[in-house]
């Protein structure tokens, strides 16, 4: 059978503001994904009211990962035709959910990924990527933004923190991932100064698995928002 799936994710950066929601819900209504992986919502709870501010009513079914306060937060919307919810697991830094396909009740994983920002929580991280990994048997995919590098590449300044690479490269080995890659942006991130610092932090990984179901994966950047 053939499977066309989209995904799209997306740090959001906080949708507290109306304006922010309507960025995202024109986005998701113009690019009609499947399934939709937001980090850093900053949202302590969705409310039916604040969920149709920027969800399409097609991704109405939705789990998430609170935000403490307005810090973090995650949420995975999907369409309720295409996939049933089997289970869903949210976590310090990711939220796994255990999707079907109604077509052919085809089963996968998806964890949406929000990593710490600090270097000291940088190895519970590595942990529960180790734990989710245990507890998988179906294809799994990882998005979202990972807040690590993998190469000197992947910053466009000397500062590359070779320590936090190797540990990070080692553990994509370990648990066995690939890397999807992405072919046209160079860099997912900036401060936004006048000589920026830009840095690649948003990635998708697969497991062996995936590629054996979803062989023809692919990846690309949206246009980004002022």
């Amino acid at each position: 059978m053939n499977r066309t799936i989209s995904f799209v994710s997306w740090n959001v950066r906080g949708l507290g503001q109306s304006s922010r929601c309507d960025d995202v819900l024109a986005e998701l209504l113009s690019v009609r994904p499947s399934i939709v992986a937001l980090q850093e919502t900053k949202l302590p709870t969705v409310s039916n009211q604040k969920r149709n501010s920027f969800l399409p009513t097609r991704l109405s079914n939705f789990v998430t990962r609170d935000s403490v306060g307005a810090s973090g937060g995650m949420l995975t919307a999907w369409d309720a035709s295409v996939f049933s919810l089997e289970k869903a697991s949210p976590l310090s830094y990711t939220l796994t959910s255990g999707l079907s396909l109604r077509a052919d009740s085809v089963s996968f994983s998806l964890t949406n990924v929000y990593a710490p920002t600090s270097r000291e929580n940088k190895p519970a991280f590595f942990r529960e990527l180790a734990s989710i990994a245990d507890s998988i048997s179906s294809p799994w995919m990882l998005l979202g933004d990972f807040n690590l590098t993998r190469f000197p590449d992947d910053k466009n300044t000397g500062s590359f923190n070779v320590a936090d690479a190797d540990r990070f490269n080692e553990v994509i080995n370990a648990l066995g991932l690939i890397e999807i890659p992405l072919v046209d942006r160079a860099y997912t991130w900036s401060n936004r100064r006048d000589e920026p610092t830009l840095v690649r932090l948003d990635r998708c990984f697969v497991s062996l698995d995936w590629d054996t179901v979803f062989p023809n994966t692919t990846l690309r950047s949206l246009s980004r928002f002022a």
